[in-house]
């Protein structure tokens, strides 16, 4: 019964290295690719891109949020959104700046949250 636990614990122990290695792989692979990206190319290029990619992909889903919700209330959410819209431009400019300051828009976000 000994031998038996010690031998689960070995390969428990190997099954663990394995998985750590595949993640540090995976990784390396991550900033291998994201270095060929941004190798040679210019940083105010790369950071006016990530601007516009996260406010054009904001504003999208701002618009689509606000067009479903005044859908379903029958127009009625129209005065809320009028009220609303301002403060919402506004994060949605900040999230850009923030982007360019990260040196990484929203779509990249997404995408490494939410693998597909």
């Amino acid at each position: 019964m000994r031998k038996k636990n010690d031998i689960e614990t070995e390969l428990d122990q190997k099954e663990f290295e394995n998985e750590i290695n595949r993640d540090l792989s995976h990784q390396y692979n991550k900033i291998e690719v994201k270095e060929k990206l941004t190798e040679g190319k210019n940083p105010y290029v790369l950071g006016g891109m990530n601007f516009f990619v996260t406010l054009v992909i904001l504003e999208i889903f701002y618009w689509v949020v606000k067009a479903n919700v005044n859908f379903f209330t029958l127009g009625f959410s129209l005065e809320f959104f009028g009220t609303l819209d301002p403060f919402i431009h506004i994060a949605i400019l900040v999230l850009c700046v923030n982007s360019v300051i990260q040196k990484r828009s929203v779509l990249d976000s997404i995408i490494d949250r939410w693998p597909f």
